[in-house]
């Protein structure tokens, strides 16, 4: 008779299953949104990584793992995807042994448990993703194998660390932790009770200062989100949205959900007999059952996606591996009936769940950020972002002749104070000599405020409209104080007058060369003109132009009030091949006819004054 596989050689092999199951389009398939998220945000340094994540809706495990795996990995969007596949495989293992250690009977429940947690849809497809749920599963088992381990040696170190790493990746793990603790509380006798409370104390001590860091910003940011859509539903419909979330239904819709609940409640029929045997049902049902109602409960406050779900993953996977136990000790026919029957179910739908095109946003062009950056942009450039999604797109690229890049939040989800950002993009452009800054969509909400302080603070000097509502703007500092320039007499264009400017003494080679320019309407103007700002070389060759409104264009010479001083910069973007001498000139044209004003004494334009370049 030949000899039955070890459990140990069934593992293996549903691992490599498993695997093979999470390879599909890792590398070929574009990143979604959130995984552009997940990029940079890993790429930040570890304070900031803290500091962005208490603002946000996710803890900083994932993040801080991710940076720390790319270093070793490499930068590729397949690099950073393998580390959730890595993290879905651990997740087998240890449903196995948790599963043994709940079921308290032979490997076979854990052996069953494992395949479920290879083939259950939300796993499979979370673990393909640069997101942390692909972690979760594996802390939760962990968790669960340490508590329903009483009296094993690192069994309270298990369970602590795993209930730690689970709240450290998402703050929905809470739900499925607080099953297990009434299960396991409720299991335990004597001293194990104690020991379980003690580990779970220290668990929470130690979560303690990451909570009082950020869960006061958390909650702050629920409460804005009192008007949410979502207090226009009831209960019930983010409850059905999370229970097909978790067993990723698809087209199957009632039918994929009623096939699973058949199969456990099979299960619990086939140990009827054995009624503290069937009450094992009991943890995943709780973890199953809080998790479904927590994060539909939340859902009022924010939003609900399958993704939130991934914590009652773990748990009906050990219920389905239960039940496919329970049925086989019946009768292998059975449990091999209803294994059948449900991958034929679920067949169909394999292919929209590991063709991976469940995210955010649909699939889009993650390169046109680098395409919009590369013909004027400079590996000594750094460009500022609005939000981190477009610079993890951004940094796939991965050209050594791209700017570099950094970032300023004012676009969900996350939003920081306006003087972390000034601070930031200050200090960055005492440093790189010209500044990129890149608005997903454009002027909407606080990317107003950040545009209008970079147009009044900085030099603009090119700007350009993308794809998605996307401006791309590109800005210099002036290296100290400007020279005030002697201005003649008359400056007057029609009604516009000019009544100061500054100049730089001199520029640096390729550097952006700053104008200040200050303007008074003496009448109401009708006209929306344009004003022009020239770097000429002596032969009266154009070496470099900014024409704009005044404040790059968010002041139009028609809205101006009558006698109100505008301040008004122009920034020169000076190529890398131009050194000599400049003249710089200004004036104004009527860009509908592209026909220049006339000054008094009939010139169309007014030199401010000549300098020259420094440096190579």
């Amino acid at each position: 008779m030949p000899r039955r596989p070890s459990a140990f050689a069934l593992i293996v092999l549903i691992g490599a299953a498993a695997f093979a199951l999470r390879l599909p389009g890792l590398a070929s398939v574009p990143p979604r949104w959130d995984e552009g998220w997940s990029l940079a945000h890993a790429a930040l340094p570890p304070g900031e990584i803290l500091t962005v994540t208490a603002a946000d809706v996710h803890p900083p495990l994932f993040y801080l793992a991710l940076g720390a795996w790319r270093a070793l990995a490499g930068p590729s969007l397949f690099a950073a995807r393998l580390l959730g596949v890595l993290g879905g495989m651990l997740a087998i293992p240890l449903g196995f042994v948790a599963a043994r250690a709940w079921g308290r009977g032979g490997p076979r429940v854990g052996v069953l448990a494992a395949a479920a947690m290879a083939w259950l849809p939300l796993a499979v497809y979370y673990s393909a993703v640069v997101r942390m749920y692909a972690l979760v599963p594996a802390f939760l088992l962990l968790a669960a194998w340490g508590a329903l381990s009483p009296g094993r040696r690192w069994a309270g170190v298990a369970f602590c660390l795993g209930a730690l790493g689970a709240m450290l990746t998402l703050y929905h793990s809470v739900w499925a932790l607080l099953g297990l603790g009434v299960y396991a509380l409720l299991r335990a006798r004597g001293r194990d009770r104690g020991r379980l409370l003690i580990w779970a104390l220290l668990a929470a001590c130690a979560y303690l200062p990451w909570a009082a860091y950020a869960l006061p910003q958390l909650a702050g940011r629920a409460a804005a989100e009192g008007g949410n859509i979502g207090q226009q539903y009831p209960l019930t419909y983010f409850l059905e949205v999370a229970v097909m979330g978790l067993t990723l239904a698809g087209p199957l819709g009632w039918a994929g959900v009623l096939a699973l609940a058949a199969v456990l409640v099979a299960g619990i029929l086939a140990t009827l007999p054995q009624a503290r045997r069937a009450a094992q049902m009991l943890l995943p049902t709780l973890c199953v059952a809080l998790t479904l109602l927590g994060i539909s409960v939340a859902a009022k406050s924010w939003a609900l996606n399958a993704r939130m779900a991934i914590g009652a993953a773990p748990f009906l996977a050990l219920g389905l591996g239960w039940a496919l136990d329970a049925l086989a000790a019946r009768g292998r026919g059975l449990a091999l009936a209803a294994a059948g029957a449900i991958l034929l179910l679920f067949a169909p739908n394999a292919l929209s769940v590991y063709a991976k095109t469940l995210e955010v946003f649909d699939p889009y062009d993650p390169g046109t950020y680098a395409r919009h950056l590369a013909p004027q942009g400079r590996a000594s450039d750094i460009a500022f972002f609005n939000v981190l999604s477009p610079a993890g797109f951004y940094s796939l690229d991965g050209r050594a002749d791209l700017p570099g890049w950094s970032y300023a939040l004012t676009w969900d989800p996350v939003i920081e104070p306006t003087e972390r950002w000034q601070a930031r993009i200050t200090s960055a452009l005492k440093t790189h000599p010209r500044g990129w800054l890149v608005l997903y969509r454009g002027l909407a909400g606080h990317n107003g405020d950040l545009r209008g302080w970079m147009d009044s603070t900085f030099y603009p000097a090119h700007a350009e409209w993308g794809e998605e509502e996307v401006f791309y703007g590109l800005y210099g500092a002036a290296n100290g104080p400007l020279r005030a320039v002697e201005l003649p007499s008359q400056t007057r264009w029609g009604t516009l007058e000019l009544r100061q400017a500054g100049l730089p003494v001199s520029v640096d080679v390729g550097a952006i060369l700053p104008v200040d320019l200050t303007w008074v309407a003496v009448q109401a103007q009708t006209m929306n003109g344009r004003i022009f700002v020239h770097a000429l070389a002596p032969d009266g060759r154009v070496v470099a132009q900014h024409d704009a409104a005044p404040l790059n264009d968010l002041r139009p010479l028609f809205t101006l009030p009558v006698g109100e001083r505008v301040t008004d910069h122009h920034g020169l973007a000076l190529p890398l091949d131009y050194r000599g001498e400049l003249r710089v000139v200004v004036g104004v044209y009527d860009p509908a006819t592209g026909q220049r004003l006339l000054l008094p004494d009939g010139r169309d334009s007014l030199t401010l004054g000549t300098l020259s370049t420094t440096g190579r």
